[in-house]
C-alpha cells in the first residue's frame, strides 16, 4: 500500500514538474506550433482535395473507363490517367463557370446600386421628413441628428488609418493562400495516384504494432467513415444541383432579376444541410432588393417553398436517410460544428456526428442483446420506436 501511494505521488510530482515547464517555455512551444502550422497546411489542403476529387475520379474510373479496367495492362493505367485528368478537368470547369457568372453580375449589381444611391438617400429623406412632422420631432431630430453624425464621421476617420496595413495584411493571407493551394493541388495528384501503396504499407504498419481484433475494428471504421463522408458529400453535390437547376427554372418564370446569379448562390450554399438554402436566400434576397424591393419580399417566399419541396420530397425521394441520423442530430451537428470550425464545421459535422451516433448505437445495442440473452427484458425496441415515430408522421 505504502509503495502505490509513494508511485502515485511521484507520478504528481513529475506531471506537476512537466506543467510547470510547459508553462515556462510556452512562447517557443507556440512559435514552433505555429512553423509546423505553416509547413503542414499546404498537405492538409492536399489530403482534403484528393479526397473530394476522389469522388468523381472513382466515377470516372469504375462508371465510364470500367471496360479500360477490365482489360487491365496498359488499358488500366490509361484508364486511370484519363480518370484523374477528367476528374480535375470537371472541377476546374464548374469553378470556372460559377465565377463566369457571379463575378460580372455582381459587377453589375453593385454599378446598380451606386447609381440607384441618390433615389434611395431621397426616399429615406422623404420618409424621415414625413415621421418628423407627423410627431413633432423637429427639434430632437436635428440635434440627435447632427450628434449621430459627427460621431459616425469621428469613427470611421479614426478608421482610415488602419485601412492601408489591413489591406496589405489581406492581400500577404490572400497571396499565402493561394500558394497553399497550389502546393495542395499538386500534392492531391500525388496521392491520387499513390492511395492504393499507401492503402497498403498502412495495413502493413497495422499488422506489424498492432493485434488482430484492433486491427479489424479499425479498418472497419475507417471504411464505415469513408462510406459515411462520400455518401453525404456526394448526395448534397447532387442535391444542390437539382435545387439550384430548380431555383434558375422558378426565378425565370416568376421574372425574378439575376435568375442564374443567385440560383448559383442558393445552389452552391444548399450544401449545408438544413440551413443552406436560408443563408443562400439573404445575398440573393439584398441582389434582388436593389432591383425591387417587393420582388426581394417574393422571393424569400420562394426560397421558403423551395426548401420545403427540397426536404420533403426530392431528398427522401433520391437519397433517403444518407447518413442514418436524426434531423435533431443534424442540426446539433451544423451549430457546433458553425461555432467551432466555421463552414468547414458545418459541413464536416454531420458525417462526424453520424459516424459517433452509429458507433454509440452499436455499443448500446450490444449491450442490450447482452442483457437480453441473460433473460433482461424492456419496453420498446429501437424498431418499434422507429415504427411509432413513422405513424405520428403519417
Amino acid at each position: 500500500m505504502d509503495k502505490l501511494k509513494f508511485r502515485q505521488t511521484l507520478i504528481l510530482v513529475a506531471f506537476g514538474i512537466a506543467f510547470y515547464l510547459l508553462l515556462q517555455n510556452i512562447g517557443p512551444i507556440l512559435r514552433s506550433i505555429t512553423a509546423l502550422q505553416v509547413v503542414v497546411t499546404p498537405l492538409i489542403y492536399g489530403l482534403v482535395i484528393a479526397y473530394l476529387l476522389n469522388i468523381p475520379y472513382k466515377w470516372y474510373q469504375d462508371k465510364v473507363f470500367a471496360f479500360m479496367k477490365k482489360r487491365g495492362g496498359i488499358w488500366a493505367k490509361l484508364g486511370r490517367h484519363i480518370s484523374v485528368l477528367l476528374a480535375y478537368a470537371t472541377v476546374l470547369l464548374i469553378i470556372v463557370f460559377l465565377f463566369w457568372i457571379i463575378i460580372p453580375q455582381l459587377l453589375t449589381s453593385g454599378k446598380l446600386l451606386i447609381q440607384n444611391i441618390p433615389y434611395y438617400l431621397s426616399t429615406v429623406d422623404l420618409l424621415l421628413t414625413r415621421f418628423i412632422a407627423d410627431f413633432q420631432l423637429q427639434d430632437y431630430y436635428s440635434g440627435e441628428t447632427t450628434k449621430s453624425w459627427l460621431a459616425i464621421i469621428e469613427r470611421y476617420t479614426g478608421q482610415l488609418d488602419q485601412l492601408l496595413p489591413n489591406l496589405i495584411d489581406q492581400v500577404l493571407n490572400l497571396t499565402s493562400v493561394i500558394f497553399n493551394l497550389f502546393i495542395g493541388v499538386a500534392f492531391s495528384v500525388y496521392l491520387i495516384y499513390s492511395k492504393h501503396i499507401l492503402g497498403a504499407q498502412i495495413k502493413r504498419v497495422l499488422q506489424a504494432y498492432g493485434n488482430r481484433k484492433f486491427n479489424a475494428r479499425f479498418l472497419e471504421l475507417t471504411a464505415r467513415a469513408n462510406f459515411l463522408f462520400t455518401r453525404f458529400i456526394a448526395g448534397n453535390l447532387l442535391d444542390s444541383l437539382l435545387v439550384g437547376f430548380l431555383c434558375f427554372i422558378g426565378m425565370t418564370i416568376f421574372g425574378f432579376p439575376y435568375p442564374l446569379l443567385v440560383s448559383a448562390i442558393i445552389g452552391v450554399t444548399n450544401i449545408i444541410p438544413i440551413v443552406g438554402p436560408f443563408i443562400g436566400a439573404v445575398p440573393g434576397a439584398l441582389i434582388i432588393l436593389i432591383v425591387d424591393p417587393f420582388k426581394a419580399l417574393l422571393f424569400l417566399l420562394f426560397v421558403l417553398v423551395l426548401q420545403q419541396l427540397d426536404g420533403n420530397v426530392i431528398k427522401p425521394r433520391l437519397f433517403g436517410n444518407q447518413v442514418g441520423l436524426p434531423s435533431l442530430w443534424v442540426l446539433i451537428a451544423i451549430v457546433v460544428g458553425g461555432r467551432l470550425f466555421g463552414i468547414v464545421g458545418m459541413l464536416a459535422g454531420v458525417p462526424v456526428v453520424a459516424l459517433l451516433y452509429s458507433i454509440f448505437r452499436e455499443s448500446v445495442e450490444k449491450k442490450l442483446a447482452m442483457k437480453a440473452a441473460a433473460g433482461e427484458t424492456f419496453g420498446e425496441t429501437e424498431d418499434d420506436i422507429n415504427e411509432n415515430i413513422k405513424s405520428n408522421d403519417s
